[in-house]
């Protein structure tokens, strides 16, 4: 109810109003135990202009705007930890990919032990060039990694599944150049052929897949593991993203200008927008 409240008004809420907003709407599981003093303290405005916003949103104090997020938290933890249900409802079957995939992060996390991780990150760091690809429903994960790397100031390549294009882009293979494909698929792919090329011109090979078993896990040198078990017909990527990102996000916090460019960044796009 909060979220909605705060939406319909933002247009229109001043700019000491919007930062408190902004704070709530991006960090209200923090907001939900603050007091109105803390939270003027966090987005620094008074402590008047927090109690104001709360009624500006229609709310007759702070109190209950506080009540209303703190309601939202606790359903939120009571989905997250309750057992999904067995019922054949379209709420149910939500919940039951959810934890499948909760699940699945956590079995990633067991798979992929620290000193694994710190060899992927060390062959990233010292790479002169990162070539990124994937195949069928990993290519936007493909892409978004590439991406991601590119942010965290690393000397990336995304090359599309097309062939001629990959082609181009292993063409010149060097020694510490590192080519990481991702493939949910289980039998032939072109992924797994990539990375086998990769391997045997001496180059590092690196597979991004939810199946030990996969073409692409045995073609490559080294292996990023994160189960994709669901009880639908499509694969879950949702453990190996978040691998991805929790690599990027690590590269990125040791670039000593990251956090400088990314707000040079937010500028520019607010003009823009």
């Amino acid at each position: 109810m909060f979220r909605e409240n705060i939406r319909k008004h933002y247009d229109h809420l001043s700019r000491s109003y919007r930062r408190v907003a902004d704070f709530i709407l991006s960090d209200y599981r923090t907001a939900a135990f603050l007091t109105a003093a803390a939270l003027a303290d966090a987005v620094d405005v008074d402590t008047t202009t927090v109690v104001r916003f709360a009624q500006r949103l229609g709310y007759p104090g702070y109190p209950e705007l506080i009540e209303d997020i703190q309601e939202q938290v606790k359903a939120e933890l009571s989905q997250t930890y309750a057992a999904p249900p067995e019922e054949n409802t379209l709420q149910a079957k939500v919940q039951r990919f959810v934890s499948q995939d909760r699940t699945n992060i956590e079995k990633a996390l067991a798979h992929n032990n620290l000193d694994a991780l710190e060899r992927i990150l060390d062959f990233l760091r010292a790479a002169p060039r990162i070539i990124v690809t994937g195949e069928s429903f990993a290519v936007p994960l493909a892409e978004a990694f590439a991406r991601m790397l590119r942010e965290a100031g690393m000397p990336v390549v995304y090359t599309s599944p097309d062939v001629y294009e990959r082609a181009r882009a292993l063409a010149h293979l060097v020694r510490k150049e590192v080519v990481i494909g991702m493939t949910p698929l289980e039998g032939p792919s072109g992924v797994a052929r990539v990375l086998r090329y990769v391997r045997e011109e001496g180059a590092i090979s690196l597979a991004c897949t939810p199946s030990l078993s996969s073409q692409a896990a045995r073609a490559a040198e080294y292996l990023l593991y994160a189960p994709g078990e669901t009880e639908g017909t499509l694969p879950s990527l949702t453990g190996l993203y978040s691998l991805c990102m929790a690599m990027a996000q690590v590269l990125a916090s040791e670039q000593p200008d990251f956090a400088k460019r990314a707000d040079q960044t937010n500028r520019a796009l607010a003009e823009l927008l």
